[in-house]
């Protein structure tokens, strides 16, 4: 109850007095406050902006356009906005820090938080895992490791929380210490020191100082734990507790041995002050071991027993473009495409030619240009193409920018199994016409310039561009249907609330092409009786169409690839469904319930049936 008194909506002049400003006389002071926020992109009606970390007249323009309460911001920037509700300031980054430290200030959780160059959300996932096992826990969402984030999880805080998880991302030298101040960390996890920003950073070393903050702004009682196969942070000093995590040092606190790849991810023994324990991962490549030791650190200083971290490590499966491996269409496809620094490519291509696969198929590795490398960028590429040719896979294909310094390498290695492809259209041509369901492939990239998500999205009828970062997309109306607009200029169809019984759904809107049929988006419609599918569409989501009483009729679209689950479970009056060639998965339960569907034409090219797809009175032909 205490909670909510002093939390929920409190007004603009709570705020400010917290904060330290003065509002200007014309301004509504009782304005109740939802959220405070630096970042437009979130902004809804009755949120406070202010206005720092992000471009600073982007940020005031965009905050307005969303029915902000208040705008604070630098006093330069002020003098562009004429509006009352847009407040000059001395110092915006001061000012969240005091939001920050009032709002915390009756919530006790212990902070854990996690930084380096890669690893840090997948650790993140791993220590979440095990501490909400016994914990209620507070965890940052993927990817959610900026000011911004750091300043919208503090607001989830409940007194009830026992811990809060937060992974901490670099961009340019302070960038982490600047959080580091508020987070004052009670377990400190920094996984390692790579590439990533050198672009900003200029040097590995400003990279370590950086995320170090985290350990030198850290609670007195505070630990904190580290790859120690990494140089640079073995090297470092520490004024707290080290914790040790190795697989080369078996002197090290925490020490992994006997690791091993297979079909069901990764396994290795874990040896620490606990004892030994056999752990299993859903994830695949020996880098995870590092990941999981860190977790495992994390939950015996918490109190917990090695046993329940494993069970609890053992339950944790990755998602979206971060070391996925997906089965779609009968197509094995293990996608790594949002982040990646040389070693990250060359472990992930390790990692593959440890895998097996069925006889007679191919072991092959799709690698996109390394983004945010800096000015040795074409270097760095090509000694991992000096690297890559050491290894036995069938296929390398490269993709974009700098990868064709890493082809050059490779073909002057001798190799002969190693293609550039000079377009994106290039590459899905070949992932959709040439790769074999025997085969294994491994596509790695960062998600910015190749973003080879985006590729397997064409070619598979998959939906990772949706979760790129940065790409939630806006929603927008015309004719009943609701659109979902991402970059590039791809569109989802959310929903419709027009009265037309006969539908030929559009094919864009504006610019931008229509690819996908939501999840739910006609559910329970009880109007339509036939559909037109344009061809854009390649993938219609899951109970896209569910209970759609009266839909007798579906035209689909020629370029369909994916039907989800439930996607036309218990439309009672279809009859007869022709899916197109070039179709390759149809999900669980897609037509179940459709009592009088009686035929259905399911082309050779589908690879992938799911259970209960298809009602068993119904003829496949």
């Amino acid at each position: 109850m205490i909670e909510k008194l002093l939390y929920s909506h409190v007004s603009l002049a709570t705020i400010a007095k917290v904060i330290g400003v003065e509002l200007p006389s014309s301004i509504d002071r009782n304005q109740k406050i939802v959220r405070v926020l630096t970042q437009p992109k979130y902004v809804s009606p009755g949120d406070l902006v202010i206005s720092g970390w992000y471009p600073r007249e982007k940020t005031v323009s965009e905050s307005l356009k969303k029915g902000a309460v208040a705008i604070f911001c630098e006093r330069a920037v002020k003098k562009k906005f004429p509006q009352d509700c847009v407040i000059p300031v001395d110092d915006p980054f001061l000012l969240v820090r005091r939001y920050e430290e009032w709002r915390s200030k009756y919530c006790h959780a212990k902070r854990v938080v996690i930084t380096g160059s890669v690893g840090k959300t997948t650790t993140t996932g791993l220590i979440s895992a095990v501490l909400s096992s016994s914990f209620k826990t507070l965890t940052s969402e993927s990817m959610a490791n900026s000011h911004d984030a750091v300043l919208r999880n503090v607001q989830m805080l409940e007194f009830s929380h026992q811990y809060w998880v937060q992974e901490i991302g670099g961009v340019h030298p302070g960038y982490i210490e600047s959080s580091a101040e508020f987070l004052r960390a009670n377990l400190v996890v920094l996984t390692n020191i790579g590439e990533s920003h050198l672009d900003l950073y200029g040097s590995k070393e400003n990279i370590l100082k950086d995320k170090t903050s985290l350990e030198r702004y850290a609670a007195p009682d505070a630990a904190v734990i580290i790859n120690a196969d990494d140089e640079l942070l073995n090297q470092a000093a520490y004024s707290h507790q080290t914790i040790r995590c190795s697989v080369k040092d078996s002197s090290a606190d925490f020490y992994a041995e006997n690791i091993r790849t297979d079909a069901d991810g990764l396994r290795f023994i874990l040896h620490c002050c606990a004892g030994e324990q056999e752990i299993h991962l859903n994830l695949y490549g020996e880098h995870n071991a590092y990941n999981a030791m860190f977790a495992a650190a994390v939950g015996l200083h918490a109190g917990l027993k090695l046993k329940q971290i494993a069970k609890s490590l053992e339950s944790y499966h990755s998602a979206g473009m971060r070391q996925n491996l997906i089965h779609v269409g009968g197509y094995k496809l293990f996608i790594d495409a949002f982040n990646a620094e040389p070693q990250t490519v060359l472990g992930a291509a390790k990692t593959l030619e440890s895998m097996s696969v069925e006889n007679g198929g191919r072991k092959i590795f799709v690698m996109g240009h390394i983004d945010k490398l800096g000015e040795s960028s074409a270097e760095k590429h090509a000694a991992l193409g000096r690297e890559l040719a050491k290894l036995k896979l069938d296929l390398f294909f490269f993709y974009e920018g700098d990868s064709k310094w890493t082809y050059q390498a490779m073909k002057e290695a001798g190799c002969r199994n190693v293609r550039l492809m000079s377009t994106r259209e290039e590459l899905e041509d070949w992932l959709e016409n040439e790769l074999s369901r025997k085969d294994l492939i491994v596509l790695k990239s960062g998600q910015f310039k190749a973003c080879l998500g985006k590729c397997v999205d064409h070619a598979f009828g998959t939906t990772f561009q949706s979760g790129l970062q940065w790409n939630d997309g806006r929603r927008e109306e015309k004719n009943g249907f609701v659109f979902r607009l991402h970059n590039d200029c791809y569109a989802e169809l959310e929903s419709y609330s027009g009265p037309d019984t006969q539908l030929k759904l559009p094919d864009h809107y504006g610019e931008y092409i229509v690819t996908r049929i939501a999840p739910g988006a006609f559910s329970g419609n009880n109007h339509i009786c036939s559909i037109v599918i344009p061809d854009s569409i390649r993938n219609i989501g899951s109970r896209a169409f569910y209970n759609c009483s009266k839909l007798k009729e579906v035209a689909f679209s020629q370029r369909l690839k994916m039907i989800e689950d439930q996607a036309f479970s218990r439309c009672c009056a279809l009859e007869a469904v022709d899916l197109p060639e070039g179709t390759i998965h149809i999900g669980e339960k897609a037509f179940s319930g459709c009592k009088r569907l009686h035929t259905i034409h399911v082309p050779e090219t589908v690879g992938y049936i799911g259970h209960n797809a298809i009602p068993d009175s119904c003829k496949q032909i």
